[in-house]
């Protein structure tokens, strides 16, 4: 799309750039409640701006995702609705995406507030219309956003807007959710005398009450999800040769096994040296920390119960990105 065919609101965005979006996000951060600041950073990790940008630029995309080895569903236009279910302010995703086009088609530039505070402006509004805390709808909005600057404000608009949880799901508070999260397996009346043979429960879609599997202690997550045979992976996702998680390599060597985790990342082994180095190869996280929100789930070893949400898509694109930016700053 030419500047001059997009909307004023499309050239606000467009005017947004990574270093813009990182500001904002860690502004608003600051005021996202507790049970999606996790799925929030999440969810940017999983549909960088800066890899959209690459494929929005190039000038054979089809050619560059080959290059890039990329695998699956990775364009947002393809999953405006779908794309964000697992945060908690999903459920809130129909009056968002409607508070997104009315602010769209009313908005003039230049906007004088800072992106963090055009997207609280519009979560606020959604709030209050909902009576809800503006904490839960404030990480939502903020992915509305970057759908429309990712997918384009008509295919925004078109998207139909659904909530896809389960009515039962979603009566769930977000009190509820994060209790849900923090709780450990019972390992039975002599549990603290166990060591080897502890189980831990992973579950990787909250949003469904029989996606989880059994691991046992000190187990990668993959290895783990290798053992679950509940339904036939493959018709789900071509990806999924074993189970509910990607794999191809065990080593860290594809990057196809790359995994939000939403809570109990503290419960997963600290990221070794291999880990560290391919994630930052594949382009999914650059971190120091040891245990960080993206993991590889054939390094990443349970102590503990976790919940994950599973990428639609896989790549190795770290070090093109990295090209590109030396490129450009040359």
């Amino acid at each position: 799309m030419t500047n001059s065919t997009q909307t004023p609101f499309e050239q606000y965005l467009d005017r947004q750039d990574e270093e813009a979006w990182a500001a904002a996000l860690t502004t608003l951060l600051r005021s996202v409640h507790d049970v999606d600041k996790n799925a929030t950073q999440i969810w940017f990790s999983f549909y960088p701006l800066s890899l959209f940008r690459a494929f929005e630029t190039a000038a054979d995309p089809e050619k560059l995702a080959a290059q890039l080895l990329v695998q699956g569903v990775y364009q947002l236009k393809d999953q405006i609705d779908s794309s964000h279910k697992f945060l908690y302010g999903h459920r809130y995703w129909p009056e968002v995406k409607k508070a997104v086009e009315t602010f769209a088609a009313n908005f003039t530039a230049p906007e004088p507030s800072g992106l963090a505070d055009t997207i609280l402006k519009v979560a606020r509004e959604v709030a209050q219309a909902d009576k809800v805390d503006e904490s839960l709808t404030i990480g939502i909005t903020a992915v509305a956003f970057m759908t429309v600057r990712q997918a384009g404000l008509a295919a925004f608009t078109n998207a139909r807007g659904d909530m896809l949880l389960d009515r039962k799901y979603a009566k769930k508070s977000a009190e509820q959710v994060l209790r849900d999260r923090a709780v450990d397996d019972s390992q039975g009346l002599f549990g603290f005398l166990k060591t080897v043979d502890k189980k831990w429960t992973v579950t990787y879609d909250e949003s469904e009450a029989q996606a989880k599997y059994k691991l046992n202690h000190v187990q990668d997550l993959a290895w783990g999800a290798a053992d679950d045979q509940s339904r036939n992976w493959r018709e789900v996702d071509p990806r999924r040769v074993e189970g509910p998680i990607p794999v191809e390599c065990r080593s860290a060597s594809c990057g196809t096994c790359w995994v939000g985790v939403l809570g109990g990342a503290e419960k997963l082994s600290d990221v070794a040296v291999r880990e560290g180095k391919k994630i930052k190869e594949f382009g999914y996280i650059d971190t120091t920390e040891p245990k960080p929100l993206i993991r590889l789930a054939c390094q990443a070893q349970a102590l503990g119960a976790v919940s994950i949400v599973i990428p639609p898509w896989n790549g190795v694109f770290g070090k093109y990105l990295k090209s590109q930016k030396t490129s450009a700053e040359d």
